[in-house]
């Protein structure tokens, strides 16, 4: 993957999209879509006709459980997953997004910020990359106020630096161009 790239979920606006990643410096865009979509076929064949030589476009399907990951595998080597059992273990599944917003029950083994020494070391064992959704910061949630998710990030953050070399991105995972932000601002996310 290329230094500033970010992850997006397009909603029949890839073009306006591709168009703001290009004006802000990205360099690669990563187009995620469900795998319930059911255009997705055609989704992936058009994705990779959106390339320019300034802004390299990528698809890439959301999973929510372990069940969807080999149908997913067949159509592209970009999978995204949200947390659920054995996400960091599965080698097939290259990113992982939304750690610091679920809800946790069990306090005993883990951090309230989603992760743990065992998942990190799986990530880094498995070549994960570990995604922060920025754009998590701008809405709030029924389950959570923006100040906990920026909370968690930040215990997440110091968890990254002390324990595994694991890779970390910020991404906007904006679904509209106006809702994307450049990549230094993103960075220094994880520079708080």
């Amino acid at each position: 993957m290329s230094a500033h790239w970010d992850l997006v979920f397009p909603n029949g606006n890839e073009e306006r999209l591709l168009e703001m990643a290009e004006r802000l410096g990205f360099s690669e865009l990563m187009l995620c879509y469900e795998l319930k979509d059911p255009l997705l076929k055609e989704r992936a064949k058009e994705v990779a006709k959106l390339s320019t030589p300034k802004l390299k476009a990528t698809f890439a399907i959301l999973v929510t459980n372990q069940n969807d990951v080999a149908k997913a595998k067949q159509l592209t080597a970009n999978i995204i997953a949200t947390p659920f059992q054995g996400v960091f273990e599965d080698k097939r599944i290259t990113h992982v997004i939304g750690l610091e917003g679920g809800r946790r029950d069990d306090f005993l083994h883990h951090r309230n910020s989603g992760l743990t020494q065992v998942g990190l070391r799986e990530c880094a064992r498995t070549g994960k990359t570990i995604l922060v959704d920025a754009g998590a910061l701008l809405q709030e949630t029924q389950t959570h106020h923006p100040s906990v998710i920026l909370g968690r990030m930040m215990q997440n953050n110091d968890f990254y630096r002390k324990e595994y070399d694991v890779s970390v991105r910020v991404i906007s995972a904006a679904s509209e161009p106006l809702k994307m932000r450049a990549p230094r601002d993103m960075m220094d996310l994880l520079r708080l």
